[in-house]
């Protein structure tokens, strides 16, 4: 092999796995830490959250949160950023945010959960009032255990407005479309290596041979699991403030490595209601909340059945979180390996290739698993003493597999796939739009759910989420097969304007 065959071969093994340039890594390593730093975050809480409401009180409890509690929340959010994104900057803003939640959950931590007796209604008075009124008893529920709701409802916001609007608000600010098919892909990988961590981490601290249950003398382990977990989220948070503050004041003022034209930048800003207007009349960004909103509702019918079954073989606290750690950590393992996938299809292949995959993804494996929660006994029975595990088991375990290769998908290609559609958009639709569509759409879609659900459960207080998993089964497909014709129609609009 002559020399420049040697050297060419070389460019095109860094080109499919190390793309980024020598002067680029001061913009691209502080963005690749600040992800990890909001998903380290996100994962923590995703577990605390679904371990501690699921387990202090029930799965179906979570149909309701969602819908009468997270949206508002999202909604009011949306309303006050809109605000704020005209009067502050984003340094400004992601400082105010960090603060108001990663200060709630150590409240949270250190000082409603140790005396949770003493801050919620009376357990006796609220069995008696559920009973009394079964047709408002989850309702009743909320009321009275206020504390575990608005810790899950603040977790549930986490992500979307962390990671989906402020990372990646940020990184359509200082990235160009030719930088994003390079950098974005990669982001994930890095990033989304935090979902490892949180997974081994995790499942250390929820184990009954965890170092810190040796070290603490905390006799409530559920207690010592939260505080501990909190405080590391709240280091994270800290970190990934001095990462906003070094890109804002480094990178954002180096024109090498910044590229928004400036006169973009100088444009006079929208007022609320303008800004609503102006965003409603984009087709563009109604297709883009369809699909964020079809993600969210597709995977909530899922994962309701699924965690009420987690509930059913691991009843406690620590034993549903050191579960969801086990597939959290797996879900970082096929995130690290989708992405390397996903690099070279965005790279080689059309956007709708790849942002196509994950709906058809989520499609086939959410479909086998609703097959074998609804036809459990059909199934057992024609397959008698073949095998060898309970129903109960195997339905959590394919659900598992299904969660992890959904949001493995979900992660690695389909959000490096959606961010890409806000780079050609003007400055206001790039802000206010993009918290528009992906703080509400994803509260949209899981209090979609959520409604049905909940209405379900309030005409039928003895109905669970066995005797409606067919009914949703079948909305769970024509959401996706929904999702699907969507990313078809945006693609069209995306050719058109870049």
């Amino acid at each position: 092999m002559s020399q420049s065959d040697s050297d060419h071969f070389k460019s095109k093994i860094r080109t499919i796995f190390w793309p980024i340039k020598r002067y680029e890594l001061a913009k691209f390593i502080p963005m690749a830490a600040l992800m990890f730093c909001v998903l380290f975050n996100q994962n923590i809480l995703r577990i605390l959250k679904d371990s501690i409401l699921i387990s202090e009180i029930s799965a179906e409890i979570t149909s309701f949160a969602k819908v009468y509690c997270v949206t508002p929340a999202a909604t009011i959010f949306v309303i006050i950023y809109a605000k704020l994104i005209n009067h502050l900057t984003f340094e400004k803003i992601f400082y105010h945010l960090v603060a108001f939640f990663t200060g709630f959950y150590v409240i949270f931590a250190f000082i409603l959960y140790p005396n949770i007796d003493f801050f919620h209604m009376n357990g006796e008075k609220l069995d008696y009032l559920m009973s009394a009124y079964p047709h408002f008893k989850w309702y009743i529920a909320i009321l009275g255990n206020w504390g575990y709701i608005i810790f899950y409802t603040l977790s549930e916001l986490w992500p979307n407005v962390f990671y989906i609007l402020l990372f990646w608000q940020l990184a359509n600010e200082i990235t160009s479309t030719k930088e994003a098919k390079r950098f974005y892909t990669l982001f994930s990988l890095f990033g989304n290596s935090s979902v490892i961590v949180v997974g081994l981490l995790m499942l250390n601290l929820s184990s009954e041979e965890s170092i810190t249950r040796k070290l603490f003398t905390i006799s409530d382990s559920k207690i010592l699991l939260t505080q501990v977990s909190t405080s590391f989220v709240a280091l994270s948070a800290i970190f990934s403030c001095l990462l906003v503050r070094y890109i804002t004041k480094r990178v954002m003022t180096n024109p090498n490595l910044y590229l928004r034209p400036p006169e973009e930048l100088s444009k006079n800003k929208m007022g609320l209601i303008e800004s609503f207007k102006y965003i409603a009349r984009s087709k563009y960004l109604w297709l883009m909340l369809i699909c964020s909103a079809s993600f969210g509702l597709s995977m909530n019918l899922v994962e309701a059945v699924w965690k009420a079954k987690i509930k059913e073989l691991y009843p406690s606290v620590t034993e549903f979180a050191a579960f969801s750690s086990i597939y959290i950590l797996w879900t970082g393992v096929v995130i690290m390996i989708l992405t390397v996938v996903g690099t070279n299809i965005m790279r080689t292949r059309s956007w709708f290739t790849a942002a196509v995959i994950t709906p058809i993804v989520i499609l086939i494996t959410g479909s086998m698993f609703f097959v074998l929660v609804v036809f459990d006994e059909v199934i057992f029975s024609f397959y008698e003493g073949a095998i060898i595990t309970t129903p109960l088991a195997l339905a959590v375990s394919v659900g598992a597999i299904q969660n992890i290769l959904s949001k493995g998908s979900k992660y690695s290609i389909w959000d490096t796939s959606r961010e890409m559609l806000y780079i050609p958009l003007d400055q206001e639709l790039r802000t206010k739009g993009k918290a528009a569509v992906d703080v509400i759409s994803p509260k949209i879609g899981k209090s979609a759910s959520g409604l049905v659900q909940s209405v379900i459960f309030t005409i039928l207080p003895t109905a669970t989420y066995n005797s409606i998993s067919s009914s949703l089964m079948v909305i769970f497909i024509v959401v996706c097969l929904l999702w699907i014709y969507s990313v078809r129609k945006i693609y069209f609009e995306y050719q058109k304007i870049v």
